[in-house]
């Protein structure tokens, strides 16, 4: 507040914070036309919970706030707590002495029903280390008392921004996640059939990979808002990220289109560069992996349909990670008039019995989240470009998946 008192007068602002003086609470009140603790009504303002057992404070509280936000207040921890459960609060502003339950209780509490509010919490001189305490156990912020009204002010405004957004990107990863969860359930609902519903459920297996990445880069989305305050350079970091999302839903609309065109016999081929595609894939698919390497030529080309080989690579490289591969290797090379690609990895490896059928007969998956879709994908890409799939022990652990394609006729590269 800027305004002056005269002399000898105290300021608005320890007026209003100097809560012994049961008089100016009087003056305050009778400036309201309606009660201090009646809640503001439904106005899409954000939310603010008051936990106080003092009178004084809580209600100048309300009255401080009520312009900009819509606050309700509770002289109980447990008042507060079954509010929470009904409603949902962008801020809560708890003191942490209070009877019956104290703040860091409450605190504690509050934080298993909602991770994304933030919560003030209020200390009066010798409760400094609990409210530093009450940090290491979620709060956002702590404040002394008596409180300065600007300073109340501000931090209500800044933490409450904050807890929408983070409320705005939780409620966009569980609906994500709630749409890939449906997509897994039809998979499992329909494995391997003929004709249409073959390429219909493998339309939806390569629908669902994009979404694992989306949810991926929306969770970083997430950790960098809250690791970072709403004034730090993280912005551009999260334009980077969403510059990716966009780049891995076009893969989806791509994908898409591929598998239409090839159920009426319209894909038309050109010139692929295999080292292209194998870091495209890497960088946008899977986040820039660190356990994912690509080596080998880079002049090496095949003609065939660009995200049909995506397809494939990505669906190998998947279920590398899958068997818990911590470093899979792309290698392109060429010999013979031929494109080879292959797929190393040092995960778990695929047992005999596995290995025999592997690339004859259509498999179910042992993996409980799978469908064993992914590898008769890579069969099918691999007929349709007149390749040779092939499967065999990596020396060193793991499983080697060779992809060999015929040479591009005029783009035959160096081994």
């Amino acid at each position: 507040m800027h305004c002056h008192a005269p002399q000898g007068m105290a300021q608005p602002s320890s007026m209003i914070a100097n809560l012994g003086n049961s008089c100016t609470l009087r003056i305050i009140f009778s400036m309201l036309d309606a009660p201090p603790t009646t809640p503001a009504k439904a106005s899409g303002r954000p939310k603010v919970l008051v936990i106080d057992d003092e009178l004084g404070p809580r209600e100048s509280m309300s009255y401080l706030l009520q312009d900009e936000f819509e606050v309700q207040t509770v002289d109980r921890v447990d008042r507060g707590l079954a509010l929470a459960k009904a409603e949902s609060f962008a801020v809560v502003i708890m003191d942490i002495r209070m009877p019956q339950k104290n703040g860091i209780q409450g605190l504690e509490e509050f934080r298993k029903i909602d991770t994304d509010a933030a919560v003030i919490m209020m200390t009066g001189y010798g409760a400094l280390a609990s409210a530093q305490a009450a940090m290491s156990l979620g709060a956002n912020e702590y404040l002394k008392k008596p409180f300065d009204v600007d300073v109340l002010q501000a931090a209500v405004r800044r933490h409450a921004a904050e807890a929408l957004e983070r409320k705005k990107r939780t409620a966009l990863l569980k609906h994500l996640e709630g749409m890939y969860e449906s997509v897994k359930t039809e998979q499992k609902k329909h494995q391997m059939q003929v004709g249409y519903g073959q390429a219909a459920a493998e339309m939806v297996h390569d629908i669902c990979n994009p979404l694992v990445v989306t949810i991926g880069y929306t969770n970083m989305l997430l950790d960098e808002v809250r690791r970072q305050p709403t004034d730090s350079p993280s912005i551009q970091r999260i334009i980077h990220y969403t510059e990716r999302l966009e780049h891995c839903s076009s893969f989806c609309l791509h994908l898409a289109e591929s598998w239409r065109q090839s159920t009426r016999h319209q894909t038309q081929g050109g010139s692929v560069n295999l080292h292209a595609v194998a870091e495209e894939t890497r960088d946008v698919l899977f986040f820039d992996s660190a356990r994912i390497e690509v080596e080998g030529a880079k002049d090496v080309t095949i003609t065939g349909v660009r995200y049909e080989i995506v397809r494939a690579l990505q669906n190998l490289l998947k279920n590398s990670l899958e068997a818990g591969a911590t470093r899979i290797v792309i290698s392109i090379r060429s010999a013979a008039g031929r494109a080879i690609l292959s797929v190393a990895d040092n995960g778990s490896g695929l047992p005999p019995e596995a290995m025999a059928v592997i690339l004859k007969k259509p498999i179910e998956s042992t993996k409980p989240h799978g469908t064993g879709l992914g590898l008769t994908i890579c069969r099918h890409i691999a007929a349709a470009h007149k390749a040779e799939l092939k499967v065999a022990t990596n020396p060193g652990g793991g499983t080697v998946f060779t992809l060999e394609f015929p040479l591009a006729a005029s783009g035959a590269g160096r081994p």
